[in-house]
């Protein structure tokens, strides 16, 4: 098996950094993404401060999808409604399904989002537009 990857290793600080939000409410962490993982999949970490908006409802017809709570309580949208999520829960969100995540709770919250099958730091230029104004 031929394996053209190479190990990767990175610091609890490392990663590509992007503040998003009017008042920088949100802050995402890439810690793997597009041909250093061979666009496999991206690894990335999310930050929303107290009552930030999150990523709005929408769908990867293409990629699953898992959102692992770092820090909760994490309101993510799975497919038909709004479920409270805690600290150490998951949700496994196949390709096709409704999703999106927001932080209902005074506190600053956090995930780990993977989303297997694809590039996704190509698409940052329109999720910051997206939270240009949120």
């Amino acid at each position: 098996m031929d394996n053209l990857r190479k190990p990767l290793t990175l610091a609890a600080d490392a990663g590509r950094v992007y503040s998003l939000g009017k008042d920088n409410n949100t802050t995402v962490k890439f810690k793997a993404d597009g041909a250093e993982v061979d666009n496999q999949y991206a690894i990335t970490e999310w930050w929303l401060d107290a009552n930030a908006p999150g990523v709005e409802q929408h769908i990867h017809e293409a990629n699953d999808e898992l959102i692992y709570v770092l820090a909760g309580p994490v309101s993510v949208m799975n497919g038909d409604g709004w479920q409270t999520l805690e600290t150490g829960a998951i949700a496994i969100i196949p390709a096709g399904t409704p999703h999106g995540f927001r932080n209902d709770s005074d506190k600053r919250v956090g995930i780990l989002n993977i989303l297997m099958g694809g590039a996704y730091e190509a698409m940052m230029p329109q999720i910051q537009a997206m939270f240009a104004n949120r």
